[in-house]
């Protein structure tokens, strides 16, 4: 990071300097006391469950060397009467310290002229930003998010890791409510624009699937036609944002002309695909080791971004083959020798658990499949509907045992029932350890369990747990 004087820091965030004197500059900014680091600004970030304007003692007495505020009344009373005469520490405020992070990050991005992703979509976010990142980065140095750093807090902190060797940055860009990415992209100024596609997510506080469309297409609005977007030519809602946009745009898909595509693709042993990525009129065979058929979807929004930033084919196929799973999305081990777990408990929306279930149902596995389902959360007055689909969906598959967890998911499982699954095999569960019997019964040499559900739902420990009470492998 290129360090921030008191000036600019005054100028970005339109602060008053309520203590401190003289010439000071900051190596970086940090909003978590634990971690901060000698010399950096600290800033006071109020949350649902915190506040950080309580630990702006405890960072500058950790070498913090100054702290961003908007708390005064709280600042009187718990900081400013002890240190009133020390002039070491530089104390701003600010109206609102989210919105001062927001403006910082902004000012710094803007001392770099690198491309700027940005990509957000209902499913394969997290997938594509890092295909797209092992793609760029064959020829580029890279800025990505880690994690899931992509929301008001992430994104900025990401983009203050920006560095003068950096090439291009790749972001994703989560969202829970309507103006949600506006307000991110008013931060990153993307340059490359990509949605990966629309579908049920965040109901609960959006509405319907046209407010989560047009909630996704706010990225597309604030690039206006300077730079590039990328959108999925298969999926209806978003093709329909190719009319509006004045820039240049590139389509991937399968199904729909587009100017990156899925060619030939067959299913590996590995669940991953082989196919033949066109690009233009150029041609490559690619082996995509990801398990499932919607990822050749991420593949190939990826591919995309590496079009956009001037990438030739065989590199593009390159990087889509050096690719690996992340943590929790389709990851595969085995426990106790042969047995199969498919770890896809970082989160779940009716779209993803359709495509995970599909990908399990042709999955060749010598002995039985076992589908631990987690409620899908935030889908609102959609919620009991998209798991009954879900039930109905397992039924008509070939999985052989259905386990739900939660409230939601009992629906799941009523309507598995009803769908003509057999009682026997259909299990609802009130807690991990009624799950954890049921698989200590059932659960043999050979066999293979798919576990997905919503970030709420902790899916994960689950997963700790199985493993805990079976020797890994």
């Amino acid at each position: 990071m290129i360090q921030f004087t008191i000036e600019e820091i005054l100028k970005a965030t339109n602060g008053t300097l309520l203590m401190g004197s003289g010439p000071l500059g900051y190596p970086s900014i940090s909003i978590d006391s634990r971690t901060i680091r000698s010399g950096e600004l600290f800033i006071a970030i109020k949350g649902k469950n915190f506040d950080g304007h309580n630990f702006v003692a405890q960072s500058l007495m950790k070498g913090g060397s100054g702290a961003i505020v908007s708390d005064r009344a709280l600042m009187e009373k718990t900081f400013f009467r002890a240190n009133k005469d020390n002039n070491r520490y530089h104390i701003i405020a600010v109206d609102d310290t989210l919105k001062a992070l927001h403006n910082i990050a902004n000012y710094y991005r803007r001392k770099f002229t690198i491309p700027v992703v940005g990509i957000t979509g209902s499913n394969g976010k997290s997938t594509t930003k890092e295909m797209a990142a092992s793609i760029a980065g064959i020829r580029f140095r890279v800025l990505k998010n880690e994690g899931n750093l992509n929301n008001q807090i992430g994104l900025p902190m990401t983009l203050l890791r920006m560095e003068e060797g950096h090439d291009v940055a790749i972001v994703e860009m989560g969202m829970s409510e309507k103006g949600e990415i506006r307000k991110l992209c008013q931060i990153a100024e993307p340059s490359i624009g990509v949605i990966t596609n629309v579908g049920k997510a965040h109901m609960e506080h959006l509405g319907s699937i046209e407010d989560i469309r047009d909630a996704k297409g706010e990225l597309i609005m604030t690039i206006e036609g300077k730079g590039t977007v990328i959108l999925n030519s298969d999926d209806p809602l978003v093709i329909g944002f190719k009319n509006k946009f004045r820039g240049r745009v590139l389509t991937f898909g399968i199904n729909s002309p587009s100017d990156v595509k899925a060619l030939n693709f067959k299913r590996k042993k590995d669940l991953g695909y082989q196919f033949i990525l066109k690009i233009s009129e150029k041609e490559i065979m690619v082996n995509l080791s990801y398990p499932g058929y919607h990822n050749i979807y991420n593949a190939l929004s990826s591919a995309a971004i590496g079009v956009s930033l001037g990438m030739d084919i065989n590199d593009i196929g390159r990087g889509i083959e050096s690719f690996r799973p992340l943590p929790m999305r389709m990851e595969r081990f085995m426990i106790d020798g042969d047995i199969t777990i498919i770890n896809d408990a970082y989160n779940a929306n009716p779209s993803s658990m359709e495509a995970a279930i599909k990908t399990f149902s042709v999955a060749d596995f010598p002995g039985k499949k076992f589908l631990i389902a987690g409620d899908m959360l935030e889908l609102g007055e959609v919620s009991e509907e998209s798991h009954r689909y879900i039930g109905r969906l397992v039924a008509s598959e070939s999985i052989d045992y259905l386990i739900t967890f939660g409230r939601e998911s009992k629906f799941i499982s009523q309507e598995a029932i009803l769908s003509g699954m057999p009682k026997n095999k259909v299990y609802s569960c009130e807690n991990f350890d009624e799950v954890a019997f049921i698989l200590d019964d059932e659960l043999n040499l050979g066999d293979c369990l798919l576990i997905k559900g919503s970030r709420g739902m902790g899916m994960e420990k689950l997963v700790d747990r199985i493993v805990k009470l079976r020797k890994a492998s």
